[in-house]
């Protein structure tokens, strides 16, 4: 079952920190019962490629039904906020569903060091991830998680630099530097989904000032993100993003922040670079790279084969989640 990527609503985020507020001022939790109808219901799954997906804006208020209708042998969740996981718990402990965390965040930590859960496995998709699930107290597998890669392999003309999701927290002034000071360099700040509003005038702003900046709009298909770049900028301050593997599938080196999961997905394909240099300092090495075909040559090759090691083989990581949760099912 999926959730939404759409904000929860005013409503419900009222209820919902109100029913935080009463549990953790008095322990009660009467609040709940009314947050939970929403987002509950809405029609039947859908089959994609034999296996039935429901789609939910609040999948954690929907699984009570499903539990009792499929009664399934395990739940696995992962991406929920601390109150939602709570209440997933709750239902599995009462029908006695055995519940796993897969760690695919950072803010999912917080299950286990704030809420202390008593979770039946924890799964985390990136070693850093796994270790800090390990010094919370939990045992932890490291399985990374599946990219269909097919769906954005692509011949690149690499002709651009792209920096995919340009939200704040995710350094977009770096290309704003890079498209000032190197005008022969296009540039892209690719969009995951619609931009706020606001943010998106701040954005705007930025393109109209630089001819080559350019703000792309978000795309169905993963292999126009990539059909022209030559380089792809990954300054997440968090988590083992997928666009790295895509790129480097594509044979398309990373310059990306030293944040130890993005460490994991770069190897060596590609450069990392320190959490205090400033956009100047990220925009020389980028245009350094940008004019060194050799060292560009030997990046693209190492990208090329980190992005077919065993480990993120589909085969290999199906096996491994397999024998992560091997005994665990009720």
């Amino acid at each position: 079952m999926l959730g939404s990527a759409e904000s929860p609503g005013r409503l419900v985020s009222m209820l919902t920190a109100a029913a935080i507020k009463l549990r953790q001022r008095t322990g009660r939790t009467w609040l709940r019962a009314m947050v939970r109808p929403f987002g509950a219901g809405g029609g039947h799954g859908a089959a994609d490629e034999g296996v039935t997906v429901w789609h939910r804006r609040h999948p954690e208020n929907d699984l009570r039904g499903l539990l009792r209708e499929f009664r399934p042998g395990i739940v696995i969740a992962n991406s929920l906020s601390r109150e939602a996981m709570r209440w997933v718990l709750e239902d599995c402990v009462r029908h006695r569903t055995p519940l796993g965390l897969y760690m695919r965040e950072e803010h999912s930590i917080t299950h286990l060091t704030v809420s202390a859960l008593p979770l039946d496995f924890v799964i985390a998709n990136s070693e850093h991830l796994a270790q800090e699930a390990r010094s919370a107290g939990y045992s932890c597998t490291m399985v990374p998680s599946i990219v269909d890669l097919g769906t954005s392999e692509v011949s690149s003309t690499r002709r651009e630099v792209v920096l995919v999701n340009p939200v704040a927290e995710n350094r977009p002034d770096v290309l704003v530097e890079l498209a000032r000071s190197r005008p022969d360099i296009p540039c892209v700040l690719q969009e995951s989904w619609d931009l706020p509003s606001e943010w998106r005038h701040v954005v705007q702003a930025w393109v109209r000032r630089s001819p080559n900046l350019e703000l792309r709009p978000p795309t169905t298909d993963p292999a126009d993100i990539y059909r022209h770049a030559r380089l792809l900028v990954a300054p997440y301050p968090s988590g083992r993003p997928r666009v790295v593997l895509e790129a480097q599938h594509n044979g398309i080196p990373v310059v990306a922040l030293a944040q130890p999961a993005s460490s994991e997905a770069v190897g060596p394909g590609g450069v990392l670079l320190a959490a205090d240099l400033s956009a100047a300092q990220w925009s020389a090495t980028i245009a350094s790279l940008w004019d060194d075909p050799a060292e560009y040559a030997r990046l693209s090759e190492a990208a090329y084969r980190h992005a077919r090691r065993d480990e993120i083989a589909v085969d290999n990581i199906v096996a491994a989640f397999e024998a992560a949760i091997e005994g665990v099912a009720a």
